[in-house]
């Protein structure tokens, strides 16, 4: 089961299923990111069929609706908790109000709130323990962009609140899935290991209130490995040619909305607007295919469907991406299927054209110097060489030329500053954009000889792989290497030690006991008013195979090229399950603007 799944289980039968009653309406009441999570897992004729009249923003100005009962799902915040005491400050705003924390409400924020006015309308308050989005079957993130900024920042203010934010967040992931991993960290990137403490703390306060847990075939084997997005700063730089991940570095896409100008069935061109996402078979079969495959699969699906519903015959030429206008005013009741189609073509049409104006001669470039060979598997030994043609090619865009120099400096291990002010000047970057290179340092990157960052002595061992299909996709991302070895459980202890030391099968039921012996730390168990979870209550399904789960955090974003990367191992283990998420996902222009933001480590 997909995770977005396993989320819409929980809030349809979980909260809402429960708390509804049948016969009478309720009007559901959400903050941002309870907003972003139902409207990423669930339909919204699910949620009026649960009995829901009404949605409401927690963050608006409402209307008294003092004869219907309100549900409340939120993050436990100073704001929300604030915006829910105000509903009831000087008159009722609902006539009841069932509360679900979407993460573990603090000690001072739950006095707060059963001190005021509100708390005699409570007749229903739970952690529901599912802060994150579903984004993808196998992908979550915190929806949290500004991590990056506030994790590689110098300034040490509110870095305890930002480790315990993303914690409470990552706990609930594992807490939806039934797991309780052996935590793993990125060794000597001091701000993972603080992470990894913060998430084990709060996965043994899950552990103390729900025992069985973690429980279940192999579970000891399951694993959250936490990393930073120094990791592995080539992947998010590259090109990728990928459908997914070019689409999302080369077109406008916004909150996952693509615009293009289409024919509709009456004749007149329109701009029209589509998600891209998982509802939609074709992407989701596509979306990791190399787009020379997509190309051909698209065009070739599209006349096989125009052959088979007789919108041409044998012998007649293909149908172009101009006629479909055409065939959908003919035939209207095929308009779902040919728009679905027109919208594919589209963004193949749009990639190719990318790809023919001037990424093709990049990609190869980048290849070489991200894997130190050529497509023969030779040592690159005069990068400069390969790279000149791009770099005084006027066709080239700055921001381009940026992610080319960015990859020659991590190839050389640094550049003086001289050599550095040398090659800027002659490749005319701006003085701006030289700011976002020097600034890789913040993550743990050599650029500056003179000015040389600390980087781990424990490296990635990176695999081997021979006979990939295009030369121009010939780079891995590290986290399939990192997801491989943690399968087979050879992943560098070195590189990512374990918090409390490698599970094994003998040591889960001491290490079950420790934890559940300890005081619980939930709502349930400081409030007598709030109801406890029966031991027998139903478990939320899996979104793996039964069995062990890997889980990769990435702190700072993560990459399309990842998330497939990630697809692509699970595919492959018939044992074990894994699931990537991120604060944030991230295309290259987003890692290059993130970078920006950032206060330079040196003058330059």
């Amino acid at each position: 089961m997909a995770l977005q799944d396993v989320v819409a289980k929980r809030v349809l039968d979980d909260i809402l299923g429960k708390v509804c009653k049948p016969g009478s309406w309720m009007v559901l009441v959400l903050d941002h990111l309870s907003t972003r999570i139902i409207s990423a897992c669930c339909k919204m004729h699910d949620v009026m069929g649960k009995g829901i009249t009404l949605v409401e923003s927690l963050e608006k100005r409402r209307q008294p609706l003092t004869h219907l009962e309100a549900i409340y799902i939120m993050v436990p915040t100073d704001i929300t908790i604030q915006a829910l005491i105000d509903d009831f400050d000087r008159e009722p705003r609902y006539k009841a109000i069932h509360v679900f924390f979407l993460e573990k409400c603090s000690t001072s924020l739950f006095s707060k709130l059963s001190s005021s006015r509100a708390a005699k309308r409570i007749h229903t308050l739970q952690e529901a323990n599912m802060a994150f989005l579903p984004y993808e079957s196998k992908v979550f993130t915190l929806d949290y962009p500004q991590a990056f900024s506030d994790f590689y920042s110098q300034v040490s203010i509110g870095q305890g609140e930002m480790y315990q934010r993303i914690a409470d967040q990552l706990a609930t992931v594992c807490s939806m899935l039934g797991e309780y991993p052996a935590v793993r960290y990125r060794n000597e990137v001091g701000r993972t290991v603080d992470i990894a403490e913060a998430v084990q703390a709060r996965l043994d306060s899950y552990k103390a209130d729900k025992r069985d847990l973690g429980s279940g075939p192999e579970k000891y084997r399951s694993q959250l490995i936490i990393l930073d997005r120094g990791f592995d700063v080539i992947t998010p730089i590259l090109h990728e040619l990928t459908f997914q991940a070019m689409v999302y570095d080369t077109l406008e896409i916004r909150n996952d909305v693509y615009s293009y100008r289409t024919t509709s069935g009456a004749g007149d061109q329109r701009q029209k607007k589509v998600i891209l996402d998982e509802n939609d078979e074709l992407w989701r079969e596509l979306r990791h295919e190399h787009i020379a495959d997509v190309s051909k699969v698209v065009y070739e699906k599209f006349q096989a469907f125009a052959t088979k519903k007789k919108l041409k015959h044998p012998g007649d030429p293909d149908i172009s991406i101009k006629d479909l206008g055409r065939h959908i005013r003919r035939v209207p009741q095929y308009q779902k299927e040919l728009s679905g189609y027109s919208l594919h073509l589209n963004l193949v049409e749009k990639c190719l054209q990318k790809y023919r104006s001037g990424i093709n001669d990049l990609c190869k470039v980048e290849q070489d110097l991200a894997t130190g060979q050529d497509a023969q598997g030779d040592p690159i030994t005069d990068p400069m060489k390969i790279m000149m043609p791009c770099l005084f090619d006027r066709k080239v865009g700055v921001t381009d030329k940026v992610r080319l120099l960015m990859l020659y400096i991590l190839f050389k291990g640094g550049l003086s500053r001289e050599d550095f002010a040398k090659l800027m000047q002659h490749s005319e970057i701006p003085v701006s954009e030289r700011k976002l290179i020097v600034n890789l340092m913040h993550l743990g990157c050599n650029i500056l000889n003179e000015d040389r960052v600390k980087t781990p002595k424990h490296k990635l061992k990176r695999k081997e792989r021979l006979g990939e299909k295009y030369e121009v996709s010939r780079w891995t991302p590290a986290v399939q290497d990192i997801a491989e070895y943690a399968i087979t459980e050879t992943l560098d202890e070195g590189y990512c030690p374990y918090l409390r030391g490698k599970p094994r099968p003998s040591s889960m039921a001491a290490m079950t006991s420790s934890t559940t012996s300890a005081p619980g730390t939930s709502v349930r168990q400081r409030w007598n008013w709030i109801p406890s979870q029966k031991p027998d209550a139903k478990e939320a399904p899996q979104a793996k195979k039964e069995g062990p789960t890997i889980i990769i955090f990435i702190v700072g974003g993560m990459t399309y090229s990842e998330m497939r990367a990630v697809y692509e191992v699970a595919k492959a283990s018939s044992t074990h399950d894994v699931i990537i998420g991120s604060t944030s996902i991230i295309s290259p222009g987003d890692f290059l603007g993130d970078l920006q933001e950032l206060r330079p480590m040196v003058q330059f």
